[in-house]
């Protein structure tokens, strides 16, 4: 099997030969495979990254959807694609995907994208020993947007195509929202939502344009189970949003829990240096194995904790 990221461990093993100078290194992984193609849209090429999981058997999957303001990152966006540092050790099929984003392509192009990814890799799942019928999602900030907006969407296939792949449900069986959006109704429309918006704002007026592309307007009964992390001094998203959210599936009787990072920020990046900070991602995967009946080893490429040395401390 390829070698699917550097580990810190060979960061530590360069330090001792080159010294301090590595430490200002940025944190990197290799995908098992890049650049897999899952579809073309318009002539465009739309790719993705595939971590291979440990173990032997059937795996479920995991979708990484990035994040980027709506109108950029890619599929190696770090905050996002982080989770495969310890997805993949844990026993997860992981892909992280590249979608269309605004303003040549706005809303709701990069949602037909992710959809489509889903039913391409549900249709190819025993390709990398996935299984099709255990797939979540798992997104941050707009890709959390993505993650929520496809995950409650339950689009089915159509029989009818002529494409396979597009026979296939873009369901998911469990969603993770990283610090995202359920609504545009009650945060002000910043320059990056206007980008994703303006044409369906043009076309149908900002009320109905803003009920269209708010995922919490498609609640139903028949969602998956969902899990929403965010930090409470988030400077995006307010963690109302996430209580919104939450309340709307409850009301349906959908599971959703909702782990609070206190102290962060927008972003996962920094909260490995927050005192006291919850092992959100032991707990994200403890969450998906319940929802997808999976057992696996946790703990493998999680980011250690930095404790900041106590006052007066020669460290």
């Amino acid at each position: 099997m390829l070698k699917m990221y550097v580990t810190r461990h060979l960061y530590i093993a360069v330090l001792l030969l080159f010294g301090p100078v590595v430490l200002m290194a940025t944190e990197s992984r290799i995908p098992t495979q890049e650049g897999l193609l899952y579809g073309t849209a318009e002539g465009q090429p739309l790719t993705m990254d595939y971590y291979a999981p440990k173990g032997e058997g059937i795996h479920p999957i995991v979708i990484i959807i990035h994040g980027g303001g709506y109108h950029g990152g890619d599929s190696k966006s770090g905050s996002e694609a982080y989770v495969a540092d310890f997805l993949a050790p844990a026993g997860f099929a992981v892909f992280s995907v590249n979608y269309r984003v605004a303003p040549k392509y706005p809303y709701p192009y990069m949602v037909l994208d992710v959809q489509r990814a889903v039913r391409y890799i549900r249709y190819n799942a025993k390709k990398w020993n996935g299984d099709p019928d255990k797939i979540a999602l798992v997104g941050g900030s707009a890709g959390g947007f993505l993650s929520n907006m496809v995950g409650l969407l339950n689009a089915p296939g159509d029989p009818k195509a002529a494409n396979p792949v597009e026979r296939e449900s873009a369901k998911a069986q469990a969603v993770v929202s990283l610090f995202a959006q359920s609504s545009f109704e009650f945060v002000p429309l910043n320059a990056d939502v206007h980008r994703f918006l303006d044409p369906l704002i043009a076309q149908k007026g900002e009320k109905e344009a803003i009920r269209e592309a708010s995922p919490i307007t498609y609640v139903t009964k028949d969602d998956p189970p969902f899990l929403q992390i965010i930090g409470d001094q988030d400077e995006y998203i307010p963690v109302s949003e996430t209580v919104n959210l939450e309340n709307a599936l409850h009301k349906v009787g959908v599971s959703c829990e909702t782990i609070v990072i206190r102290g962060g920020k927008h972003g996962t990046g920094g909260w490995n240096k927050i005192p006291g900070v919850p092992d959100w991602e032991r707990l994200m995967t403890e969450w998906l194995n319940r929802k997808l009946d999976h057992k696996g080893p946790i703990g493998e490429g999680i980011r250690p904790r930095v404790t900041a040395p106590m006052a007066g401390s020669r460290e």
